[in-house]
């Protein structure tokens, strides 16, 4: 197996919330994940006369996902995942960084924003943030 991974190895899933995403979302294109943290200010005065150096601690983690689809009328994962992000509803979400890689595995608030570009195929950009109402989502570095 290479060392060297290429984009089209990573994978992404899909399921219902509460448990492990098994459907592979093969309609897809650009996965993106986002690592990010909140921090809180630690700041301080300090003695030596001098404008302080701003100092801050991390308080919170941040993850986020995104992906590209096309709109094809016969692919129900699609449809399930438009009725989702309309609705409201969280589904299951894994991602792995190839097959046998590490990745996000978990429940997901989603929504989209459908591309329909005049010389182009029609396209859903799907975002979606971790939801901890069925199980608490671990994440793995991938």
């Amino acid at each position: 197996m290479p060392v060297k991974k290429m984009g089209f190895e990573g994978k992404i899933y899909y399921g219902p919330a509460g448990t492990q995403a098994p459907t592979e979302i093969g309609n897809s294109r650009d996965i993106t994940e986002s690592f990010d943290y909140s921090e809180g200010p630690t700041t301080v005065r300090g003695t030596t006369g001098v404008a302080p150096l701003e100092t801050g601690r991390v308080v919170s983690r941040k993850y986020g996902l995104d992906w590209q689809m096309t709109e094809k009328s016969d692919d129900t994962t699609l449809q399930a995942l438009k009725a989702a992000a309309v609705a409201g509803i969280p589904v299951s979400i894994r991602t792995k960084s190839h097959a046998t890689g590490k990745g996000y595995d978990g429940d997901m608030n989603i929504k989209f924003k459908k591309g329909m570009p005049l010389n182009g195929e029609q396209t859903l950009d799907f975002s979606g943030t971790p939801n901890d109402e069925k199980r608490h989502p671990p994440l793995a570095e991938s």
